[in-house]
């Protein structure tokens, strides 16, 4: 009688090349349709950026620091989790640093700081009202903010404000600070990760986050990097939210401090409600654990209110008058003369390629494999909530900046389906090839596009 071998789990590799075609294909059917350019100069849509190709003196600085980063992380994934998460934020500080700094210096760095239309315009009059002040008039005052503000809370200006005094008034200072705490994301991103999954896809999932192509181009030239690290705390406590009412209550206080920096958070509540549905699935109805994770939701949203009410009596920040003041000013701007039909088709390649192509394809192999297993988790949420989005028409493009917040879901899908979960390879041999598409993509982006950020 033959004996049968005992077969092993046969991993598909992941569809990198299929997703950057579908995603590249996107970008070349809107390049045929007149309404991506509509009140916008932008000839690469969906992204909201412009071929401009652009090589300075300091390439050559930016690349080795690429190299070393490429080197580096894959070798760090078994040390441990303080040293790896240090070392990760410290390179993709620097790389973005190098990169926005790669033709003209230190300059284009803190661009985004002297220009008229961001957020840095407001300080003075942050200054000159007082920050309690500032907050209290806030929806009076987003007429006469700049033009990149008026469709956020205060949060932004209030920060940079902070950030000033604390640094003297150093531009330099302040926007080397400023690109830290976008890439900082990277920590509650290995959270999310490590909750859903395991270390290996943690560490993977941090590796992925703070060298994807908009955290590293965004951290150095917007604020809505920052606006991300913000929402990645309020995710990392959301997907513990299940777990008891001291996290469901934490993750309700953080969602209502990423409110303060772009109503956009908002959606934290969709992913919520997915969270908690995957939750009950999985726990099933022994000892009323339905009810139990049912009732967290609610403690999370007493959380979002007493850390409203909080924000209101410590700061004197208003979020339900900001958001009616933001609302309107975000349907008067004009990227809303595009039509909505367009951005049915737009939104979602240009947030994924912004996300990193690599990142994308192993989203999409994730999704597939978990829905071939019946068990879909934290990557389904975040296509929900991608269909939510976009079929709200609320967001007409700009979402390669936009939905920065959404980010950190993709690197933690990405990372479980770079780490496996049957015996396969850990993320030291998987790692390097998606890290270098990711940096690559990210090294092209800034040579070859102006993102206008």
């Amino acid at each position: 009688m033959t004996r049968r071998r005992a077969q092993t789990p046969v991993r598909r590799r992941p569809p990198y090349r299929a997703t950057a075609g579908v995603l590249l294909a996107a970008v070349a059917v809107s390049q045929a349709l007149p309404w991506a350019e509509r009140a916008f100069g932008s000839n690469v849509p969906p992204l909201f950026a412009k071929l401009d190709p652009a090589v300075g003196p300091w390439l050559p600085v930016a690349l080795a620091v690429a190299g070393v980063a490429w080197l580096v992380v894959p070798r760090l994934t078994g040390a441990s989790p303080v040293l790896f998460l240090t070392s990760v934020v410290v390179l993709a500080w620097a790389l973005a640093v190098a990169l926005a700094a790669q033709v003209h210096g230190m300059a284009d760095v803190t661009a985004p700081f002297r220009r008229p239309l961001d957020y840095a315009a407001n300080v003075p009059l942050v200054q000159s009202l007082g920050p309690r002040a500032f907050a209290e008039r806030f929806a009076d005052l987003v007429p006469q903010l700049s033009l990149h503000a008026r469709t956020h809370p205060p949060g932004g200006e209030l920060l940079l404000w902070a950030i000033s005094r604390a640094t003297g008034g150093s531009v330099t200072a302040a926007s080397l600070i400023v690109v830290a705490i976008g890439v900082a994301g990277t920590v509650p991103t290995y959270a999310i990760a490590r909750e859903v999954a395991d270390e290996r896809a943690a560490k993977a999932a941090a590796a992925l986050f703070a060298f994807a192509p908009g955290v590293v181009l965004y951290s150095a030239t917007s604020m809505d990097a920052v606006f991300m690290t913000a929402a990645a705390c309020a995710l990392a406590a959301l997907v513990r939210a299940p777990r008891s009412d001291c996290w469901a209550f934490a993750a309700g206080l953080l969602t209502a401090v990423a409110l303060c920096g772009t109503f956009g958070a908002l959606s934290l509540g969709l992913v919520g409600v997915g969270i908690g549905a995957v939750a009950i699935r999985d726990r099933g109805d022994a000892e009323g654990e339905r009810w139990r994770v049912a009732r967290r939701g609610l403690v999370t949203l007493a959380g979002v209110v007493a850390g409203a009410l909080a924000l209101r009596a410590a700061f004197g920040i208003d979020l339900p008058a900001a958001f009616r003041a933001n609302l309107a000013a975000h349907l008067h701007d004009p990227s809303r003369a595009r039509p909505y039909v367009y951005w049915l088709f737009a939104d979602v390649p240009a947030f994924l390629l912004t996300a990193g192509v690599a990142q994308a394809g192993l989203l999409v192999a994730t999704t597939r494999d978990r829905w071939r297993a019946g068990r879909p988790g934290l990557e389904t949420v975040l296509w929900g909530t991608l269909a939510v989005l976009t079929v709200s028409g609320l967001f007409r493009g700009e979402v390669d900046h936009i939905w920065l917040f959404l980010v950190p879901l993709v690197a933690a899908t990405a990372g479980a389906a770079l780490a496996g979960g049957d015996g396969a390879a850990p993320p030291r041999t998987a790692v390097p090839g998606p890290l270098g598409a990711s940096i690559g993509q990210a090294t092209l982006t800034q040579v070859l596009l102006s993102t206008y950020w």
